[in-house]
């Protein structure tokens, strides 16, 4: 992360206009600092509420839950997709956004023909969210205020490295959902929430392939998770041990079932130091028993 901040400080000065490239390989030129940024997702809205830039935010989308004091912006999309119109009308002179539900598709092309640029990100690592924020910092001119929050962030994280030093990975079931219908949803492999599981000592108990997203009750009985962690509510969690078949798991054996604030785990932005030093607490608690 330092090599990450020296190169942000080095290009501090960059007059605009500035052109970056963005996850999808696109070279994105923008003209000026911009002052009216729509951000589609949590995940970026949140990254460019950490960088300082909320007061220059004028759109969100609706499943957008936080910070509180963003959720007045004007609405530019939801379930039923995004409006190019809506952003026009706010005078966007920066759009970020990621590829999930078909955004960039209807997003970048008409964008593109009325001239807003606009900025896709994707995220597969913790190392990624951190590229991101160092991206957005540099298409904003908030560059300096990017190589600060990464590097503040990067140090929590090697906080939570060296307590769990010599500390062999705790087995995990790690739940982000449920069918109902006796389908779970875990999660996979080559995603910024497997890497904030490792970092956080913890391993999946289906291993290192990226296919596995849904297993089954009788699976996770084979698997004999050491811990359960479920990216939901306490009373999500206090109901595990009642799913048939389930008193059998050494986790739940053990009481070692527990809830996981969604956001913390799920969406790619700033936060991801809470969700490491959170999920560490529960796996390795000795680590962070003594100062």
């Amino acid at each position: 992360m330092a090599g990450l901040a020296l190169a942000h400080s080095a290009t501090a000065a960059e007059p605009f206009p500035r052109t970056v490239v963005d996850a999808t390989g696109r070279a994105v030129t923008i003209a000026a600092p911009p002052r009216r940024i729509v951000t589609i997702f949590a995940s970026n809205t949140e990254i460019a509420v950490a960088l300082g830039l909320a007061d220059r935010i004028v759109g969100i989308e609706a499943f957008t839950r936080y910070p509180p004091e963003i959720l007045d912006r004007p609405l530019v999309g939801g379930r039923l997709g995004f409006s190019v119109e809506a952003i026009v009308k706010l005078g966007a002179d920066l759009v970020v956004m990621t590829p999930s539900r078909q955004a960039a598709n209807q997003l970048v092309p008409p964008l593109a023909r009325v001239g807003t640029p606009a900025l896709v990100l994707q995220t597969e690592t913790v190392a990624t969210v951190f590229a991101n924020m160092a991206l957005v910092g540099r298409a904003t001119g908030a560059e300096d205020e990017a190589a600060r929050v990464t590097a503040a962030l990067q140090a929590r994280i090697d906080a939570v490295a060296r307590r769990l030093v010599g500390r062999p990975p705790v087995r995990v079931y790690l739940e982000t959902g449920s069918t109902g219908r006796g389908g779970f949803a875990t999660v996979r492999a080559n995603t910024y929430t497997a890497d904030m599981l490792r970092l956080a000592g913890g391993i999946s108990v289906f291993g290192q392939d990226p296919a596995i997203a849904q297993v089954s009750g009788e699976a996770l009985i084979t698997a004999a998770p050491d811990v359960i962690l479920v990216a939901g509510t306490a009373a999500q969690a206090a109901a595990v041990p009642g799913r048939v078949g389930w008193s059998t798991l050494p986790a739940v054996q053990r009481g070692a079932v527990f809830a996981m604030p969604r956001p913390l785990l799920l969406i790619p932005g700033p936060r991801i130091a809470d969700g490491v030093e959170r999920m560490a607490r529960v796996l390795h608690p000795d680590a962070f028993a003594a100062p």
